[in-house]
């Protein structure tokens, strides 16, 4: 379903910005952004600790006078924390207003997946004069957790390379690059299986798995090629051990992952990772690395169930457009 002139109705809209100022980007700079367009009358709140984004985002759609939008200002792990706080109010049975995303973070993925990169300061004033388009997106439940997933989760070398960003000097997608790189070194491939819908797609060396909807990590690297984020399905791409990392890395760059031979693809409603050496399988979602849970994670999907301000013309990955 696509919703037009979102402010056709109330030509001042109301917004609510949640910020997390510990984000890798720059929220103030964003926030003023919304604000000099003029048009909006805009409030903010900042997250103090990790799960504040939620909390706040759940309170304000559940409430008795929610904002028109919500904003969320930084990087991909709190735009995750937003989404889940309207998630669950959705769920709750609220009229959940539609979440403009802000690029405050480091890879800024899940703005790339909306906006295709544009320029911040001309997405705001789209969103805010009445000229963007409400679409829904599907996301994803971690069953073994009951998490949400809005950008995407990874096992193997791309959660190893979120946990060598710590204590680097790089900062933005410089720092997913040089972190990325510096996890190849000590790599190793894992013995698994991956699973769609009950059939078997892949078993055995497994140097990475990427799941999800939109198609880009870390900004830059385009992992998941043929996914479609409105379709209400899941998909996986799997490099297998076969595959040279420094290949991958230029392929995943280069827009040319499904041309490496051996890199498996697959799209179904739910999809299982696992180990099969009965180790905890190392996975993230949405940035950030998760605790293990056990051999296995199970990615389920939750189809058209975030409504989001996007451009008129949609990206490609979009197939209601």
């Amino acid at each position: 379903m696509l919703t037009r002139g979102l402010n056709q109705m109330n030509p001042r809209l109301r917004v609510t910005a949640i910020v997390n100022p510990a984000a890798g980007g720059d929220g103030a700079k964003a926030v003023a952004a919304l604000a000099a367009v003029g048009t909006a009358t805009l409030d903010t709140v900042e997250t103090t600790a990790a799960g504040d984004a939620t909390d706040l985002a759940f309170k304000l759609a559940v409430g008795e006078n929610p904002p028109d939008v919500i904003t969320g200002v930084g990087g991909d792990g709190t735009i995750c924390e937003v989404v889940t706080g309207l998630h669950r109010a959705r769920e709750a049975g609220a009229a959940v207003p539609p979440l403009l995303v802000a690029p405050a973070g480091t890879g800024n993925s899940t703005y790339r997946g909306l906006w295709d990169d544009a320029p911040w300061e001309t997405v705001a004033a789209t969103a805010l004069r009445g000229e963007a388009v409400v679409r829904h997106l599907d996301l994803a439940r971690v069953e073994q957790t009951g998490h949400v997933v809005v950008l995407g989760s990874g096992s193997g070398l791309f959660a190893e390379s979120l946990l060598a960003r710590l204590g680097r000097p790089e900062t933005g997608r410089e720092l997913l690059i040089a972190a990325s790189l510096a996890a190849m070194q000590s790599h190793v491939p894992y013995a698994g299986r991956v699973t769609v819908d009950g059939e078997v797609i892949y078993e055995g060396g497994i140097v990475e798995t990427i799941a999800g909807g939109f198609p880009y990590r870390g900004g830059v690297l385009h992992l998941v090629p043929e996914s479609i984020v409105d379709d209400g399905l899941l998909d996986i791409t799997v490099i297998p051990a076969s595959v040279e990392l420094m290949d991958f890395g230029q392929a995943a760059v280069g827009r040319t992952l499904y041309q490496l031979p051996g890199v498996c693809w697959g799209r179904g409603e739910r999809i299982t990772v696992e180990r099969l050496d009965g180790q905890p399988v190392l996975y993230e979602h949405d940035g950030e690395v998760m605790p293990a849970t056990g051999p296995a994670y199970d990615l389920t999907a939750l189809p058209a169930a975030l409504a989001v301000l996007t451009p008129a013309e949609a990206p490609t990955w979009f197939g209601r457009r």
